[in-house]
């Protein structure tokens, strides 16, 4: 079998002999890629430079076009100025007059920076623009021009271009010279930018070849190096055509343009750095990439190299585990990718009782005994398939018929290319020793379980076992308990003293059973039971001890708790300043403190006789009743009630009662106990507070002179009507009315006698009113009805039998005295102020008309205009 698989591994080795040409192509084509990278960088190198030239030929055409304009706008500025100041000589003796025509000058060309006249003896006469304080002395170039006669002439003042014209007076005499400058930003505005036009260099050289005005200009020295560069390649002075010239040199890219209006060249530059500075860095990257390539085809060379010594090993290596897989006793099988066995040692043979041919080429289910579960299959599949050895076992059922346990360990085997080429399984029968390991798990599980600390002690009484209980008490680990002597953990003393003499007798056969106290490590002091048990051997003799501690703390504590508590309970409960009591689920009492007595004036004895309801206001006997009762047979936890109770002498007092089940003594027995609270003072001043608040809250809605509702009232009563019509479409009607002539009554008799007839007035509207309406005072001494649920019509009724009733009775003092009413309904779309209006428009009607009459709001129509829809009032 070795030898087959031998064969097979050399066979693909020399299949692989063809990788040969296959790097050699790589090889062939990388050094391809190379002469394309190179060339491609020639190439990018080129259309560098050119792009970078045709930008700078088309920044200096904007440039020198920028500048034509400009010189064109002020030539046509100075000969517009200097005819009119020649044909009006008189402008020059007028400042009023003159420097208006400088700027009306200036302002027809926005290119200009500023225009300023020099008299003949160079003495500033006026100035407008960036130059209004110029200097007094003229530029040079100007002074040059006076002198000499020059009719126009150009130059450089405070780095701005400058362009001059000579002024002449009626008589043939020199004037002065008019002197304009060019804007720089505007002439910055026109020129191209964005990516590709920074760092450019312009500037304009005269007729000598001298600069005269630079733009984005580096230091002084650094212009003449550029010149006399330019100077090398190209003579500045041949230089007098017009268009545009491109001019490669060392350094620099140089562009030269002769202006079409002056006698001046434009000039522009950049450094090839500046230019070249994106290709260097392709070319870096390009470079970089093509050494990282070189680096990676070395590496796999390498690899390639390495592979090949690293086959021939394996081979010799396949043979000497051939040799150690045959004599191994653990069953081996190797496996295809479908699971169907290639090899098995000979060891797997004898375990499962079958012969080689009979296993070769089958699956390894032909042991399967059916009862492994299905997870273990999906989880060994789910690691092979990661590519991740898999541990685990199977229950496999061998050639006669008997079940094993075998523990497996299956890994995927890989070939030299790094793929799965089968699976190796190496298994160990381990069915003897599962059973003896549920055994020992089902003791140890039991004695882990118990609450009780157990442990295994040997004739000198070390620990040969313990149980996890006995390991948290000590608060120490297995390894720090077993092997060691027991007085380690319990003293010298308490050991020799309590423990070791019913030890000792134990070991010949006497258990034991007592209580004491013990100090362990993890949990303090502990009242324990203490028992020993001697474990007698197969000659008779005791071999060992059974050592366990039941932690009886708990049942101790509670026992003196609970006898504690109850003294103190007692002894609190004497001397508490609240009624104490305890009573059974019927409602007996059986305890009640001495301030209970003292606060019902009776004692417990006599509570229990006449019982709780005997005491109790008849009206509060059945509702407190019935709360205990639903307590007890709800189970509930809590229970209280707020009860009058009546004294010994038929006094009344309120007492506040609240009590909580607990559980008694005896099995199943439930105890409540409670406090009963005199609150008698706070009852007493809670009902004191709910009439005052009532009071307040009556004050602030009635009118105090009246006893009717007053004005906020009425407000509010009126916009809960109109938000019931607008949700429900319940409507309602107001009546308004107003006293006649009633401030005659105030004025003649006295406000005295006008606050009785209001008052008279409010109980007629009281008594002549229906329940549901709401009467008030609006104000003075008007008044308002709202009438619930009423129509305009049945409103009408109402007010007309209320003027009646007025109108018959007779006040006192001022005798009968009418009043004017007016009524109206809500409509739809109303709100507060729209509904007033109505009916305070129906109220002036009924006094314009002649007082004590009832006057209902006017009816409108709807019409239809050519416009729209508008209302029209009817005639009344």
């Amino acid at each position: 079998m070795a030898a087959k698989l031998l064969d097979q591994f050399g066979r693909a080795h020399r299949g692989r002999g063809s990788g040969h040409s296959i790097i050699t192509g790589a090889l062939v084509l990388l050094v391809v890629m190379v002469a394309m990278l190179i060339w491609g960088l020639y190439r990018d190198y080129e259309h560098t430079l050119q792009s970078a030239g045709e930008r700078l030929q088309t920044q200096l055409r904007a440039y020198g076009s920028a500048i034509d304009i400009a010189f064109i706008s002020a030539d046509h500025v100075l000969h517009d100025a200097s005819l009119a100041l020649e044909s009006h000589s008189e402008l020059l003796m007028e400042q009023a007059r003159f420097r208006p025509l400088l700027l009306r000058s200036m302002l027809k060309a926005p290119s200009l920076g500023s225009l300023v006249f020099y008299d003949q003896a160079g003495r500033v006469v006026a100035s407008v623009g960036q130059s209004s304080g110029a200097e007094a002395v003229p530029p040079l170039w100007v002074s040059d021009a006076l002198t000499k006669g020059v009719r126009s002439a150009m130059g450089v003042q405070a780095d701005q271009l400058g362009t001059s014209r000579l002024v002449y007076a009626p008589d043939g005499s020199l004037a002065g010279a008019l002197v304009a400058t060019l804007e720089g930003e505007q002439i910055k505005s026109e020129l191209e930018n964005g990516e590709g036009y920074g760092n450019q260099q312009l500037m304009l050289l005269d007729s000598q070849n001298r600069v005269m005005l630079v733009l984005n200009a580096e230091s002084r020295q650094a212009q003449l190096e550029l010149l006399e560069e330019l100077q090398q390649y190209t003579g500045l002075d041949e230089f007098n055509a017009f268009g545009t010239r491109l001019v490669p040199g060392e350094h620099y890219l140089f562009a030269l343009r002769q202006l079409g209006q002056q006698p001046v060249r434009a000039l522009a530059a950049i450094k090839r750095g500046d230019v070249l500075e994106g290709w260097i860095f392709r070319a870096a990257i390009s470079s970089l990439s093509l050494g990282m390539l070189v680096l990676v085809a070395l590496f796999f060379l390498k690899r390639w190299r390495d592979s090949l010594r690293r086959e021939r090993k394996t081979a010799n290596d396949l043979a000497h585990l051939h040799q150690a897989i045959e004599q191994i006793p653990s069953a081996i099988a190797i496996t295809d990718l479908d699971s169907r066995i290639m090899y098995a040692n000979a060891a797997y043979l004898s375990r499962s009782g079958f012969t080689y041919e009979r296993v070769l080429g089958q699956k390894p289910s032909i042991l399967s005994s059916g009862h492994t579960p299905d997870a273990t299959y999906h989880e060994l599949w789910a690691s092979l398939k990661r590519g991740q050895a898999w541990e685990g076992e199977f229950i496999n059922r061998i050639h006669d018929g008997r079940e094993r346990i075998e523990k497996a360990l299956i890994t995927p085997v890989y070939d030299v290319d790094g793929r799965v080429a089968s699976y190796f399984a190496i298994s160990t029968d381990v069915t003897e020793k599962r059973e003896y390991e549920k055994r020992l798990f089902r003791y140890r599980e039991i004695v882990n379980a118990s609450d009780e600390l157990m442990a295994l002690l040997d004739a000198n009484f070390n620990h040969l076992q313990v149980n996890s209980r006995y390991l948290q008490y000590h608060n120490r680990e297995r390894e720090n308990i077993e092997g060691h002597p027991l007085w380690e953990l319990y003293g010298d003393e308490q050991f020799s003293l309590l423990v070791q003499p019913r030890l000792a007798a134990a070991l010949k056969g006497v258990p034991f059973v007592m209580e004491a106290w013990l100090e362990f490590d993890g949990m303090g002091r502990r009242f324990c039971r203490i028992t020993g048990n001697p474990i007698v051997g197969q000659d008779g003799s005791v071999e060992s001890l059974v050592f366990n501690l039941a932690d009886m703390t708990k049942r101790k504590q509670s026992e003196e708790a609970l006898r504690t508590s109850e003294e103190r309970f007692r002894a609190l409960s004497e001397f508490s300043p609240i009624g104490i009591f305890e009573a059974d689920a019927a409602g007996k009492n059986i305890y009640a403190n001495e301030y209970l007595g003292e606060m019902l004036d009776r004692s417990l004895k006599q509570l229990n006789a006449q019982g709780w309801l005997g005491i109790l206001h008849p009206d509060d006997r059945l509702p407190v009743a019935r709360s205990w009762k639903r307590m007890i047979l709800q189970q509930e936890s809590g229970w209280h009630c707020e009860a009058r109770m009546i004294g010994r002498e038929g006094e009344l007092r309120w007492f506040r009662c609240a009590a909580r089940r607990y559980e008694g003594a005896g099995e199943g027995e439930v105890r409540y106990i409670g406090i009963v609270l005199d609150i008698t003072e706070q009852v007493e001043h809670r009902e004191a507070l709910e009439r005052k608040n009532i009071e307040l809250e009556r004050l602030s809605t009635t009118d105090s002179l009246t006893q009717l509702a007053n004005r906020g009232r009425v407000e509010t009563l009126l916009s809960q009507g109109v938000h019931r019509y607008e949700r429900y479409g319940i409507g309602f009607a107001v009546i308004m009315l107003d006293i006649d002539y009633f401030k005659q009554v105030n004025d003649t008799c006295g406000h005295a006698v006008g606050d009785q007839v209001l008052r008279q007035l409010a109980d007629l509207m009281r008594d002549n009113t229906r329940l549901t309406d709401c009467p008030g005072r609006w104000g003075g001494e008007e008044f308002l009805v709202i009438c619930p649920d009423t129509d305009l019509e049945g409103a009408h009724r109402l007010a007309e039998n209320l003027r009646h009733r007025i109108e018959r009775v007779e006040f006192p003092v001022i005798g009968h005295r009418t009043c004017s009413f007016g009524v109206a309904a809500i409509r739809p779309g109303d709100q507060e102020r729209e509904l007033l209006k109505r009916v305070d428009d129906a109220l002036y009607r009924a006094k314009k008309n002649g007082r004590n009459q009832v006057v209902t709001e006017r009816q409108e129509e709807l019409v239809e205009s050519k416009s729209g829809v508008c209302w029209i009032p009817s005639a009344s």
